[in-house]
């Protein structure tokens, strides 16, 4: 199989997120999509993050609808800062003959090799990234040339959707509507459960 996984804070999930899900299921040929909500991001304070149950929440209905997505609380469970290498490890004990490609944010790739044990995932899994913003390909291309060990990861190139969770959080902060940029549900989880106010 062709699993995919797919981690970050989620906080909270936006239209950008569930576009990039999409697009990796269809370019990769995932049989499976895995989504990880982080405990605490170990490049992040994590002070802004709300709670992961409601963060695990908005996800699942996010994805609702997308068979082949899954929400896994596998780093939400192992408390303490959530590094990709030691979740692997255990996905790999999981899935051990199976593909696995980890999705990751451009911001994230030009900091890849300063990740925890960035060589040892790099011998475990395919790293995905796409470009975040309009011009960004070109750079992310150039980049993956100048790391030799970065050679066999995927830079893909698609129609960027400008969207990102601090900027949901900044708009429901201000009492602006965050309707095109969230899932339906989703918006209508947060005001529900009066979150980011």
């Amino acid at each position: 199989m062709n699993i995919g996984i797919f981690g970050g804070a989620f906080n909270p999930v936006h239209n950008g997120h569930i576009a990039l899900a999409k697009h990796y299921i269809r370019s990769l040929d995932l049989d499976k999509l895995i989504l990880i909500p982080t405990a605490v991001p170990p490049h992040k304070s994590g002070d802004d993050l709300v709670d992961g149950a409601h963060r695990v929440a908005m996800l699942r209905l996010a994805t609702a609808d997308i068979d082949c997505c899954q929400v896994s609380t596998i780093e939400l469970e192992r408390k303490g800062k959530s590094y990709s290498y030691d979740t692997i490890c255990q996905l790999k004990k999981v899935y051990p003959t199976d593909k696995i490609f980890m999705i990751i944010g451009s911001d994230q790739y030009f900091y890849f090799q300063n990740w925890y044990r960035a060589d040892d995932i790099l011998d475990m899994v395919t790293v995905v990234t796409a470009a975040r913003e309009d011009n960004e390909y070109a750079d992310l291309i150039e980049y993956r040339a100048l790391q030799p060990n970065m050679k066999n990861s995927i830079v893909s190139n698609f129609d960027v959707l400008q969207v990102s969770s601090t900027q949901i959080r900044k708009r429901i902060a201000a009492g602006e509507s965050i309707e095109n940029l969230v899932p339906r549900s989703v918006n209508e989880y947060i005001k529900e459960h009066g979150l980011y106010v």
